[in-house]
């Protein structure tokens, strides 16, 4: 008897839980697109990082993926899952990512004094 693939890990803040579980639910993955869109998340998230603003450039990787989890886990699975979780279309995921964090600059913009 074949083992059942693990559920895969995915941080959710607690403000997100009911609308991850509705994505879940609404996309109906297979497990193969829920690993896969999970992965493409990471992967997306990273890259993301790489190329962060430069008013998030004292941001770890690991602060940069708490900070979007916190911000738009929901939208991000949402878009990775829509897609397939196909890491050809990594730039789609990038790109929603940055439209999610340069939504949150413009309202959390860092103070300057002068």
């Amino acid at each position: 008897m074949p083992a059942h693939p693990a559920i895969p890990r995915i941080n959710t803040p607690e403000h997100h839980v009911g609308a991850m579980i509705l994505v879940i639910f609404a996309r109906s993955p297979n497990d193969l697109t829920l690993h896969a869109a999970a992965r493409l998340v990471d992967h997306a998230a990273i890259a993301s990082w790489a190329l962060r603003p430069d008013d998030l450039a004292t941001l770890t990787v690991e602060q940069y993926r708490q900070l979007l989890d916190y911000t738009a886990a929901p939208h991000v699975l949402d878009l990775a899952l829509y897609i397939g979780g196909d890491s050809k279309r990594i730039r789609t995921l990038m790109d929603h990512i940055d439209r999610e964090i340069t939504e949150l600059l413009t309202h959390y913009a860092p103070n300057v004094q002068g």
